[in-house]
């Protein structure tokens, strides 16, 4: 079913997303002539396992890639790392999107300075069989920047995806409830993907509307919008 399909899959931690992981996303689906790019956020890096003191939270990490490539045509996010969990490696992803995608075409996204070293990857013959390599240059915007500016107070402005420069500078997350949060995307399945705000919501179930913009900027606000996707805690 999946023959002549080409996909893409772009992996890494996103701590947090940013401008530059959007751009890329967006270079690589126009050039490659992509018909679907799977962005995969990992649970926790092979070449990064030390890197916790300023790390976002995993949950907090998917929503904010979820927020960055809403309604973006032919990419969807796939959580399947970060239910795994443990250290992500590559070739487990590719290895079931191979499985999943039987005769599809699957390049698999690099920056320019890991090149060198994906002989040194986890079962990296194999993986060479089952995808081939797309390598783009590193772009301007850094998450660790990112991070040190979050810590600092200073403005994201211009580094990261309006929707999530919103989410971060008000402590927005997904809800605690598990079954409300399920049945309120398995409803926006049923309607099409979207809610009683009329923005769609699909394929990334991500909420921008107005309402809950006016709901952060109150800062006696303190509570669910109104989807109840997400808290302002």
């Amino acid at each position: 079913m999946a023959a002549n399909i080409k996909i893409g899959i772009f992996g890494g931690s996103f701590n947090p997303v940013h401008s530059g992981h959007v751009g890329l996303a967006r270079r690589a689906v126009e050039e490659l002539a992509l018909d679907r790019l799977i962005v995969v956020p990992a649970a926790t890096s092979p070449f990064k396992t030390g890197e916790t003191s300023d790390a976002l939270a995993p949950e907090t990490r998917l929503m904010l890639v979820r927020a960055a490539f809403n309604g973006m045509d032919k990419v969807e996010i796939d959580d399947r790392e970060l239910e795994r969990g443990g250290v992500s490696y590559a070739i487990d992803t590719v290895r079931e999107i191979a499985a999943e995608n039987a005769g599809a075409e699957i390049v698999f996204i690099v920056g320019e300075d890991s090149v060198k070293g994906l002989p040194q990857w986890k079962d990296y013959d194999e993986l060479a069989k089952l995808c081939t390599f797309k390598a783009y240059p590193r772009t301007r915007e850094s998450s660790t920047e990112i991070r040190r500016r979050m810590a600092a107070g200073e403005s994201l402005e211009g580094m990261v995806p309006e929707a999530v420069a919103l989410f971060l500078k008000h402590g927005v997350r997904e809800s605690d409830d598990a079954k409300i949060v399920a049945a309120v995307r398995a409803g926006l399945v049923r309607k099409g993907g979207y809610c009683p705000c009329r923005l769609p919501k699909l394929p990334e179930f991500f909420c921008p509307c107005d309402e809950f913009k006016g709901q952060l900027a109150d800062p006696s606000y303190k509570g669910l919008c109104h989807c109840r996707l997400y808290l302002k805690p």
